[in-house]
């Protein structure tokens, strides 16, 4: 054979193989490009693509009926909403503090004994009295304790009168007289509305144990204890 003749059964054999090559490969990537479709196709149809609806259509009657049938905006849903304040918890806090404020005002004072009953009552005529009566009577027994009405002073002194008297000047002036006693258990000093401060009697111008009681709210003149003592949540009758 000849070179030429060589030269071409090579180029030959060449082509063949080449032609050989891409029917394997199409051989091979045809059925793998199918079998991803086939996936791809699956998946779209496990997973759709989200609904997108379409573009709202203008609603009937123009202007003022859509702006009617647009929803309540938040703000002035809210405003709406809102409940009416509660109109009784300022009155019942007031009462509160009222009923506080009398219970505190009750503290500061007291009966001057603990039982109460009256024998003898403000401004009544007697004679045991060089005028009218200026006090009211306890008819209690000797020995009996006698209690500050007031938050004072105390101070004690001898009376032809009275007897053994103890007076309680409050803070602002006002003061008590506690007549005919047995005893003192505080001749001076501070004291508390309620405290014991001697204990009762019969001495001076007296036919029989009793407190004899007066309130001076001034300091001088005596005035009727029971209105003033009912003014204080106290009733000593």
């Amino acid at each position: 054979m000849v070179p030429s003749s060589r030269a071409a059964a090579r180029a030959e054999r060449r082509a063949r193989a080449r032609s050989a090559t891409r029917t394997a490969v199409l051989a091979v990537a045809l059925p793998s490009v199918a079998a991803l479709g086939v996936f791809a196709a699956a998946v779209a149809s496990a997973h759709p693509p989200p609904h997108r609806p379409p573009s709202a259509a203008p609603l009937p009657g123009g202007p003022d009926r859509q702006a009617a049938a647009r929803p309540e905006l938040p703000d002035r849903a809210d405003r709406t909403s809102r409940q009416p304040a509660d109109l009784t918890a300022e009155p019942a806090a007031r009462r509160t503090g009222e009923e506080e404020q009398a219970a505190a005002s009750a503290r500061r004072f007291s009966l001057p004994v603990a039982r109460p009953g009256l024998s003898a009552v403000f401004g009544e005529p007697g004679a045991h009295w060089s005028a009218r009566h200026t006090g009211i009577d306890f008819p209690v027994s000797s020995g009996t304790p006698v209690l500050a009405v007031t938050d004072g002073a105390v101070g004690t002194q001898w009376h032809p009168a009275y007897g053994r008297l103890a007076t309680v000047t409050a803070p602002d002036g006002t003061r008590t007289l506690y007549g005919h006693l047995r005893a003192y258990r505080i001749l001076r000093g501070p004291v508390r509305a309620g405290e014991v401060i001697g204990w009762s009697g019969s001495t001076g111008n007296s036919t029989g144990p009793h407190l004899h009681f007066e309130v001076r709210p001034d300091g001088e003149t005596p005035v009727d204890p029971v209105p003033w003592l009912l003014e204080r949540g106290l009733d000593p009758r």
